[in-house]
């Protein structure tokens, strides 16, 4: 049997990333796809951009990827200066979408936004899914920081496999392990939700002092890490 791990929304939490790392080590799980935002918000954006280069097979372009590569905002020079030349000049080529087979299911993966006009969680009307599964049986999504899973009708299914450094509802390590066989139609297909703590208080004091370096809104970064409650407002 096969499994992949599916992680996203690293968002520069180092502690976090560790972590994750610690827990797929002790599992044995070698292939790890990501769904992106492996940087932004938090301090340690290029160490969690270089965990994700050196142990992801995959590697999606999330909003924060298109946003900091594409140099879209004011105030992000934490961010150039950080990654350097050569990651910034990786992010915009990231591809958007993935798409595989996994025990006679046709998968499809984004990182939510754009192909999704916000970040949603999965109990979302059905009809928010239904045409971005397009001829697949599975969607697989992050970008809202809420790891679940639905069944829709007619069978589909729809995943929002967490967020690493920046979980919502629950401050802790989310990510999503599947499996299955590549070639056998009939076998089982398995989905675990994985959640696993991690040290926020020292993600926190990272935070706060990356904040003193420049690092924009680090407090609230710093407060969603110890309370799992959105406080950003929307970029300008």
């Amino acid at each position: 049997m096969k499994q992949i791990a599916l992680v996203a929304d690293m968002h520069g939490n180092l502690p976090a990333t560790r972590a994750l790392a610690a827990d797929l080590k002790r599992r044995g799980i070698e292939t790890i796809y990501c769904l992106g935002d492996m940087i932004g918000k938090g301090p340690s954006s290029k160490e969690t951009m270089q965990w994700t280069l050196e142990n992801c097979q995959v590697i999606l372009q999330g909003n924060w990827e298109e946003g900091i590569g594409l140099k879209q905002y004011e105030k992000d020079e934490f961010y150039y200066e950080q990654l350097g030349e050569e990651y910034m000049a990786l992010l915009p080529r990231l591809p958007m979408e993935y798409s595989f087979t996994l025990s006679g299911r046709r998968i499809r993966m984004i990182h939510g936004r754009p192909f999704m006009a916000d970040a949603v969680g999965v109990h979302r009307e059905e009809s928010h899914f239904q045409p971005l599964l397009q001829n697949h049986d599975v969607l697989i999504y992050a970008d809202a920081h809420k790891i679940g899973m639905r069944l829709l009708t007619g069978g589909k299914m729809v995943i929002n496999c967490g967020s690493v450094g920046n979980g919502l509802n629950l401050n802790m390590v989310q990510y999503t392990i599947l499996t299955g066989e590549e070639t056998d139609e009939t076998a089982p297909f398995d989905v675990n939700l994985i959640t696993l703590p991690y040290d926020r208080e020292q993600a926190v004091r990272d935070a706060l002092e990356a904040g003193e370096r420049g690092l924009v809104k680090a407090d609230l970064f710093a407060q969603e890490v110890m309370t799992g409650v959105y406080a950003r407002h929307p970029k300008k």
